[in-house]
């Protein structure tokens, strides 16, 4: 490298680091003044390699003190520069390398603050790393310069430069500290060891942080490798993977990525570079693929983005996306059989949800009861409608025959009719779809003069709701309108079908609504055909791109369970309510049209594929996807939900939406001990495609991790679709075998002493997951509906591991004065008086108040200026769940309650029963559980035996008295009444009162008897005389 030049010039800009990181206070040091006082400045280089994180770790722990400032300094190249983005791609002005240094040292400075408490100055310069660093050196005057190798040999250090040994003789105005690499310095050699024995675990806060970087995370980060004579670990907990596509936030690169020619996959991290020959590997077929022209440049010091080691996640500009896309398509469809508030308040959500739908859309309207309306909403004169029959299906040929779309223009002879390319007008779609700023006044008088159904049904009879043929029209209509471009339909019902195809029950009242007894044994008339209809409308919809979301507000069932197919293949939503008027539904909806920092993301149209490392194959995903039946050699012949194919397409996916792929691992003929080969490293590469390409790959390699959450939530998953799968599956029996064989394989017992069972912390907290899982709604379908838990299992399908462990296992949060809010047992012992509790079971937030903090509220102490603190108190929860409110959908239902209220039931129906059911939790009532059966069955033992001995007891008491009976008339009568005084007429009333008292007290137990019994004889004598007064004055008949 040429020598430092004074006046060069380099480009420069500041890294914002996030908010989040407090300013830290200059300490207050006794007896200490000077530069220890004041704090140094410290410059550490960094970049995306693993020994500048090796070199920035050792500065924290070895170097840094309290009072110090760390300047974060990262060296940016400028010439790379392929030829179809410019020349300025890694340019410090460029808005993807800014990012990508933006998030490593935000990163890097969070961990500054939180390990050494020191504050950090991030500055991102372009030229070379070696003259930036000593100029940036010679401008601060640091301490020290403190920076990491890469690793080269002497000769690669000759020949290509070294950062380190130029800033080492050429860095004038501070110390240079060099740190040796890992393997550098002596790691490597206990490497496989620490591998097998002694390598720690990431933490459950660890995966999380990891599924918020990449969207993705594995039960097993171990993969097990089973040989073919032994049983797979993965028999009970596959090895799978949840991921969730749109969920971390990654810089757009604005070219297209560079595939591989054999097995089409993405240049990734992992991928084996060979810089002198110009030629990349491949992870996963090791076929070796040449770089283009534009990437000639490359080297180990001037990387692209997507070779960045931290770059596990890109995002690539598609290089066939057109600038001009087609707009959102939204297609109402509203039942019209409600009663007249109900149709009050969807109407007014309705009327919300349109001034909120984007001037660009395009927009329809379906109203149906026992027939089907289909609203001309581009002919402003006046309401114009087309009617069609509840009772009779309709095809698309049909449809566009009923709307006149052919009258101006002749119907085309032969291919398929879809859009404007292929044989309808413009005009004649927009007719029934116009865009929604050309709408607006004909659509809010349309909805102003919806009514309620004009055919009112029979005392005896259910309303006729054709809710089947109302959805076949509207996926018709844009089939033939927008096919393949971004359109939902968003379905608004209110009650079950009754008429045509899809219907779930009769129009007779005396049929009732199927239960889950009904499915299991085949004797719901209705179900199988429907199942069989929606089945049918989803492959119209998947092969279509178009996304049906469905709004359900009833206190009777709908058909959720029939229709579970079409939402969740078609990656919809589903909303469950008790009334269009309630906040779960009004809020939802808001929701999906909501934009800004909270909205849900909404994309469509996507193609989801896989790659994967040979010995590893497919079974398929569970999840809001559809198959595309790929055949190839990464599918397993064992097919788990949407199987047998390594593409998926999934028409609607937002922020939130989240896969589980299960994943065969390949039998060998030995198993593998020695685990530093390549062979033991497994690559998994997902691919997703909406409006552009979206590429990720992350590296599993056999570290000793397991993952509790994702394993409950794979296992939930896993229950959840055997059940509908498999009719004599038992979900309990299952959970319960896969618990016991983990911990039979992992935990450490000595035999005879039951206490010393113990799990790895890796497996802690799994069985009690386990526990919550076999009494969660997934399992436990008593007293729940069909389409309850058809709503509870599509949302599980849908959601990521954070919120799905919520599902199974609620979390409890305790509010008090004395203390932060912090998370506490999910057990009874944990209410309190003076303590107030926030339940998240995800679809439902309970803030339970205790019983002193109820008594201060409704007394109004929170309204009087000196208790302030209880004001705190009791907004502190309310903050924290709108917090959760606010990121959330479907919207969770909010209960607030007090104990000893009735309401207080969704809290204590959570809670685990540790206590008798006499505490202050329950005020009295008794607890009833289905857990701990052996105790109970020995608890009802003992009381059965007491019962028994109180009734021989009570038989050896009859014989005495029997015997006694028995005995001569003189010893009877020796016996009398324990009544023997008789009153003073010149006494007083208290004084008799008192002699009588005195007596009862001091008679003996046979006269007691004795008074009690002629007492007896009397009563039933005077009753027999009355009884025969009144026959004998009986006038005869």
């Amino acid at each position: 490298m040429e020598p430092l030049m004074e006046d060069e010039e380099f480009s420069l800009r500041e890294v914002v680091l996030p908010s989040l990181i407090p300013v830290v206070p200059e300490p207050e040091l006794e007896r200490e003044d000077g530069e220890r006082r004041r704090g140094r400045d410290v410059i550490i280089a960094v970049d995306h390699g693993p020994n500048s994180k090796h070199a920035f770790d050792w500065a924290l722990v070895h170097f840094c003190r309290l009072a110090d400032t760390i300047h974060l300094v990262h060296a940016v190249s400028s010439s790379f520069s392929p030829s179809f983005v410019g020349s300025n791609v890694n340019s410090v002005k460029n808005d993807v390398v800014y990012e990508m240094s933006q998030a490593l040292m935000e990163k890097l400075a969070v961990e500054a603050f939180q390990v050494a408490m020191v504050k950090s100055v991030a500055r991102v310069v372009e030229g070379e790393a070696g003259k930036v660093i000593c100029k940036e050196a010679e401008r601060l005057k640091p301490a020290a310069v403190i920076m990491g190798t890469r690793g080269r040999s002497l000769v690669r250090s000759v020949l290509q430069g070294s950062v380190s040994e130029y800033c080492f003789h050429n860095c004038k105005s501070a110390p240079v500290i060099i740190v040796p690499g890992k393997a550098e310095a002596g790691d490597e050699s206990i490497a496989f060891d620490r591998t097998l024995s002694v390598c720690k675990s990431p933490s459950m806060a660890e995966f999380a942080e990891l599924e918020a970087q990449d969207g993705v995370r594995m039960p097993w980060n171990i993969i097990p490798v089973a040989t073919t004579k032994d049983q797979p670990i993965d028999s009970e907990i596959p090895v799978s993977a949840i991921y969730t596509p749109l969920a971390p936030s990654t810089p757009l690169l604005p070219y297209a990525p560079l595939r591989c020619r054999t097995c089409r996959s993405v240049l990734n991290p992992y991928s084996v570079v060979d810089f002198s020959a110009s030629t990349w590997g491949c992870p996963f077929c090791f076929n070796r693929n040449p770089f283009p022209s534009n990437y000639s440049s490359i080297s180990d010091t001037n990387l692209p983005p997507e070779l960045f080691p931290n770059s596990t996640t890109v995002e690539y500009l598609s290089s066939s996306s057109s600038s001009s896309s087609p707009p959102p398509v939204f297609l109402f469809v509203v039942d019209t059989c409600l009663f007249s508030d109900e149709l009050d308040f969807l109407r007014s959500s309705l009327f919300q949800a349109v001034d909120l739908i984007p001037d660009a859309s395009v927009v329809g309207l379906i109203a149906f009861d026992s027939l089907v309306r289909v609203y001309e909403l581009g002919f402003p004169h006046c309401t114009k409608s087309y009617f069609f029959h509840g009772n009779k299906d309709c095809s698309k040929d049909q449809l566009l025959d009923q709307l006149s779309f052919f009258v101006k223009s002749p119907k085309p002879s032969s291919g398929v009719i879809a859009g404007v390319r292929d044989g309808l007008s413009a005009e004649d779609i927009a007719r029934f779809l116009p865009p929604a700023s050309d709408c607006q006044f004909t659509l809010h008088s349309v909805l102003e003069e919806l009514g309620s159904s004009q055919w009112p049904a029979a005392p005896d009879h259910r309303p006729g709701r054709c809710t089947g043929v109302a959805l076949r029209i509207a996926a018709c209509l844009l089939g033939a309108c927008f096919p393949g471009s971004a359109a939902r339909i968003m379905a608004f019902i209110g009650g079950p079908s009754t008429l045509g195809p899809g219907a779930i029950v009769s129009p007779e009242l005396s049929e009732p609504i199927r239960s889950h007894k009904d499915i299991g044994k085949d004797s719901a008339p209705c179900y199988q055909e429907a199942v069989e209809f929606y089945e049918k409308l989803a492959k119209q919809l998947v092969h279509q791109g178009h996304v049906l979301d469905v709004f359900a507000s009833s206190v009777d069932q709908v058909g959720i369970a029939e229709m579970k197919v079409a939402v969740e293949q078609t990656g919809g939503f589903v909303v469950l309510a008790e009334s269009f008027g309630h906040s779960v539904f009004r809020d939802s909806l808001k929701r999906v049209f909501q934009s800004g920092e909270n909205d849900l993301g909404l994309s469509s149209c996507g193609i989801f594929e896989i790659n994967c490392s040979k010995g590893v194959k497919v079974q398929g995903i569970i999840g809001s996807c559809a198959s595309l039946e790929k055949k190839g050699p990464l599918c397993s012949d064992t097919g788990i939900g949407q199987g047998h194919t390594s593409a998926w397409k999934m028409c609607g996916l937002d922020k939130s939406t989240s896969v589980c792929l299960v994943f065969e691992i390949a039998k060998r003929e030995t198993a593998d001990v020695v685990l530093q080969s390549q062979i033991n490293q497994f690559y998994f590469q997902f691919l997703t495609y909406y409006q552009h390409s979206n590429g990720q790959t992350r590296l599993r390699e056999l570290t000793n991790g397991f993952d509790q959450e994702a394993a409950a939530v794979v296992m939930a998953r896993l229950i959840s679709f055997k059940m509908e799968t498999q009719p004599e599956f038992n979900p309990q029996r299952w959970a319960d075998k896969a618990l016991v064989n983990l911990c039979s394989r992992f935990g450490e017992y000595q035999k005879g002493n039951a206490s010393s069972f113990n799990l790895p912390s890796q497996l802690s907290n799994f069985p009690q997951f386990v526990f919550h899982l076999r009494r969660s709604q997934f399992v436990q379908v008593f007293n729940n509906s069909p389409d309850e838990t058809a709503y509870f299992r599509m949302i599980l399908n849908r959601e990521n591991v954070s919120n799905s462990i919520v599902m199974i296992q609620p979390s409890l949060v305790s509010f008090t004065f004395n203390s932060q809010p912090e998370p506490i047992p999910l057990d009874v012992a944990s209410i309190a008086a003076d303590r107030i509790l926030l339940l998240d079971a995800y679809f439902t937030l309970v803030i339970f108040h205790g019983a002193t903090i109820a008594q201060w509220r409704k007394a109004g102490y929170h309204h009087q200026p000196e208790h302030q603190a209880l004001v705190h108190l009791l907004q502190s929860p309310r903050d924290y769940s709108d917090t959760i409110i606010n990121e959330r959908f479907p919207i969770p239902r909010l209960v607030i309650c007090d104990q000893y209220g009735s309401q207080a039931r969704f809290l204590l129906a959570k809670l685990n029963p540790s206590s008798d059911g006499n505490g202050p939790f329950s005020g009295g009532s008794n607890v009833f559980t289905d857990d701990d059966i052996d105790s109970q069955l020995a608890e009802r033992k003992e009381r059965e035996a007491e019962r028994k001995e109180r009734e021989a007891d009570f038989r050896i008491q009859e014989e005495m008295d029997s015997q006694k009976e028995k005995e001569p008339k003189a010893a009877v009568s020796t016996t009398s009444s324990c009544r023997k005084y008789v009153n003073d007429d010149n006494a007083t009333f208290l004084a008799n009162l008192k002699d009588h008292f005195n007596e009862f007290l001091n008679a003996s137990m046979d006269e007691h008897k004795t008074c009690f019994k002629n007492t007896i004889d009397k009563i039933f004598g005077r009753t027999k005389e009355v009884e025969t007064k009144e026959v004998e004055s009986r006038p005869p008949l």
